[in-house]
């Protein structure tokens, strides 16, 4: 796992996912089936955004031969637990979290490696209590992830957010 891969390495990863991402959009667009809703995701823009915004992040890369996958965590002041015995306590924010297309079931038939996003949500609890937040970790989940985060993860939903293009919210259950 590589931790904060840099802007070259980022571009790489966006040039080399996009030729998958495209042909599967072509693809899907023929078929009438859904596309991905994380297909548009632009990683170097992404991190353009949090440095105009002057955010506390790091990303994450987990690399096997290739990148498989990328996370953007985030943390500050702004980002506090909403949980009941919880609520006002400082979290990680997961930001973003992407799989290389090979390794997601809706771009490919034939998975390279499964478990990244898995392997991911286990970092950023790490990272947490690496910042003495308990492992604490919050998200806003694209709607095709919510069973992901619900049962797989075992976070708490804590409902739609109006503020956030009314995704829902969730965090990590902490004993």
């Amino acid at each position: 796992m590589l931790e904060d891969p840099g802007d070259d390495y980022i571009e790489t990863v966006d040039a080399l996912w996009s030729v998958y991402k495209r042909r599967i959009l072509r693809e899907r667009r023929a078929t009438g089936k859904p596309v991905p809703e994380h297909n548009h995701w632009n990683w170097k823009l992404k991190l353009e955004q949090e440095r105009f915004e002057n955010s506390l992040y790091t990303c994450f890369a987990i690399v096997r031969d290739k990148p498989q996958g990328l996370m953007m965590l985030k943390y500050g002041s702004e980002f506090v637990s909403r949980c009941a015995g919880q609520q006002g306590k400082p979290l990680v924010y997961l930001a973003y979290l992407e799989s290389a297309p090979w390794n997601v079931k809706e771009y490919s038939d034939t998975i390279c490696y499964s478990g990244i996003g898995t392997e991911f949500y286990k970092m950023a609890i790490r990272f947490s209590r690496l910042l003495g937040f308990s492992g604490r970790v919050g998200l806003h989940s694209l709607p095709g992830a919510e069973g992901f985060y619900a049962n797989t993860c075992q976070m708490i939903s804590l409902g739609h957010d109006p503020k956030y293009d009314n995704l829902v919210y969730f965090e990590s259950a902490i004993q």
